[in-house]
């Protein structure tokens, strides 16, 4: 008997090592960059597996295989020896030596091989399995690579696939039976119908298990996780602010960009379906503007400057049910601490207060909160959705994407002139807004406090809707976007108690085009119009700025009329209006690229025009200014 519990005991021991052992062991990897030429020469030193239907059979106790991901239409999976997702059958103990390409232009892959019981989950474990990196998309021609050894250790059948969240749950996987025959039940999985995405391993995103064969299903009927839209294999990240908006439509506050735009960001997901994104830019320089004008507030400031405009931004969502979402969005700045109260020179620029005195040919400096939100959404059966935005601060729905979120500004450190006929409502102290999305189209609407910050760059200010605005909005396709609004403002300026209402009313087209991974060109062209005491003022700005490569070229051209009381002039010519004229290019080449943060050496150019009226204040009609600087920002985004 005691020879039997012994030999019992034995045979438990030995089955819990077995279990506990790993089936496949990682040798060694090398990651490399190869071109068209390689890659031919490495599959030509392919160990050729003997093809039976989905199935290709080793008996060699050594196998060299080159694993590419596949074509355009079909991303999401995987080409060995011309086959789509075979069933490798390998020996017991065998040897693989796999060079593993990433073909893909724009999107992210590794190569895992491990036990998976049961369907892939969105974000699936890689603990105790063996494989690659993920490699980057293909660039400049040089195709990503890493090339791995691994031992098979185990008998059984387990599953290679891809770990980029939604890859394998998308298709991208097969078997690989180890010492043993694999059965009928051993089959690959089939082709989805997949349009290409450039958002595609990240959070939020749309998919659809549809077979080629099966007919079009509702967009309900394919919801299986919240914050996923499951339309024609569409992977989609989800806006911060509306859970049926795309992530690449985010901008400020609720405004749209054009679908296309590249973003510059940081983030981090989580199994439960959340997403963290870390944003901003930063620019240390030095600026001098032209004019002979005394530019100083309160003895504060002279026509030059050195500085560090900058804006950080941290945005969290996370699904609450199935097509339900919840969003915070936190942005801070460092002005109040660089800038101080009184700002940074900016010829032509007006509005707020310093020590009681109003700001005139300097840009005020920013709160040290620019927005505190938090948004709840909801997707219905179709394409629509509603929304709603509270911010303390916030941005009403009132005006363009603000400056420091529009692509077309992303490499210019100076705010427009513009600015507070266009978007300067960006950071309001009290926001409501609700929209409806249908789509390609939303209607919005906000009650907000009117009053613009108070000089105080550190506080809370007291919170009141006291004012209103409404936008509509479209994105007819995905390189444009337009929108037009109109606000009620109640008691907006403090350096104007005269003003108890301000009207103002914007339109804007917004188009992007991205060229490839190193090329983009984004515009902006922006007309704003304030109305208050029985007069109109008009500005107009048009803004762009081209990416290729490492280098980047930028400009704007801004008309404005202001009054003599915005630039603070003598009485005699405060209710007078003049059409002002800023002319800005510049260049930035990155030192720093692609490395999680860029660093950009850049310089500006600016001319200004003023009317001959201006002369005595300005001692001239044209000024010209200059600018250096250093720009941070985090990386473009790579998928």
């Amino acid at each position: 008997m005691k020879k039997l519990i012994l030999l019992a005991a034995c045979a438990l021991l030995f089955r819990s090592n077995a279990a506990a052992q790993t089936p496949f062991t990682l040798v060694s990897s090398e990651k490399k960059t190869i071109k068209a030429e390689d890659l031919t020469k490495a599959e030509a030193e392919n160990v050729i597996g003997k093809i039976e239907k989905s199935t290709l059979t080793f008996t060699e106790n050594e196998i060299r295989l080159v694993v590419v991901t596949g074509p355009p239409d079909d991303m999401l999976s995987y080409r060995i020896q011309g086959l789509r997702n075979p069933t490798l059958a390998v020996p017991n103990g065998a040897k693989l030596k796999i060079l593993f390409v990433n073909m893909d232009d724009d999107m992210r892959h590794d190569l895992r091989f491990g036990q998976v019981a049961g369907s892939f989950p969105m974000s699936p474990e890689i603990k105790d399995t063996a494989g690659t990196n993920r490699l980057t998309a293909t660039e400049d021609g040089a195709i990503q690579t890493e090339e791995i050894v691994i031992t098979a250790d185990v008998p059984g059948t387990y599953r290679y696939f891809c770990s980029v969240l939604g890859h394998a749950s998308g298709g991208m996987w097969g078997n690989i039976a180890v010492g043993v025959k694999p059965d009928d039940k051993t089959k690959p999985p089939e082709k989805a119908t997949h349009k290409h995405d450039e958002m595609a391993d990240m959070p939020g995103m749309k998919m659809d298990d549809k077979k080629p064969d099966e007919p079009t299903k509702k967009p309900d009927e394919m919801s299986n996780m919240p914050g996923m839209n499951h339309r024609d294999k569409t992977m989609e990240m989800s806006s911060v602010a509306n859970i049926g908006d795309p992530m690449n439509r985010e901008s400020s506050g609720t405004a749209w960009a054009p679908d296309s735009s590249p973003m510059y960001a940081r983030t981090k997901m989580f199994e439960d379906g959340g997403m963290l994104m870390l944003m901003g830019n930063a620019f240390l320089r030095y600026t001098s503007i032209g004019s002979d004008r005394d530019v100083s507030i309160a003895g504060k400031g002279s026509r030059s400057r050195l500085d560090a405009p900058s804006m950080f931004m941290v945005m969290y969502s996370k699904p609450v049910a199935e097509n339900s979402q919840i969003g915070l969005r936190a942005m801070v700045s460092l002005d109040p601490l660089i800038q101080r109260g009184y700002g940074y020179p900016l010829l032509y620029q007006s509005g707020e207060l310093f020590r009681g005195q109003a700001i005139h040919d300097r840009q005020h400096p920013h709160d040290l909160f620019s927005e505190l939100a938090f948004t709840y959404s909801h997707k219905f059966k179709n394409k629509n959705s509603v929304y709603v935005y509270l911010g303390y601060p916030g941005e009403p729905a009132l005006g363009p994407p603000a400056f420091v979120h529009r692509l077309s500004a992303g490499n210019n450190p100076d705010a427009p002139i513009s600015h507070h006929w266009q978007d300067a409502t960006h950071i309001t102290w009290g926001v409501v807004t609700v929209g409806y999305s249908f789509g390609k189209v939303k209607f919005e609407a906000s009650a907000f406090k009117g009053e613009e910050p108070n000089e105080n760059r550190w506080n809370f200010d007291k919170p009141k809707l006291d004012s209103f605005s409404g936008r509509l909005s479209w994105n007819p396709a995905k390189n444009w976007a337009f929108q037009v609004s109109h606000g009620y403002l109640k008691d907006p300026e403090p350096a104007e108690p005269e003003i108890h209402i301000l009207r103002k009313t914007t339109a804007s087209a917004i188009y992007n085009k991205k060229f490839d991974d190193n090329r983009n060109w984004a515009n902006s062209f922006v007309w704003g119009q304030n109305y208050s005491n029985s007069q109109y003022s008009n500005s107009f700005l048009f803004e762009s700025n081209y990416d290729f490569y490492k280098n980047a070229v930028f400009g704007r051209i801004e008309r404005v009329q202001k009054s003599g009381h915005d630039l603070v002039l003598n009485r005699a010519d405060e209710d007078k209006l003049f059409w002002l004229g800023s002319y800005s290019f510049g260049y930035v080449r990155d030192l720093v690229k692609n490395k999680g943060i860029d660093i950009g050496l850049g310089g500006m150019m600016t001319i200004n025009s003023n009317p001959a009226s201006l002369t005595a204040h300005y001692g001239g009609t044209i000024h010209a200014g200059w600018q250096a600087f250093l720009r941070f920002r985090p990386s473009k985004m790579q998928h």
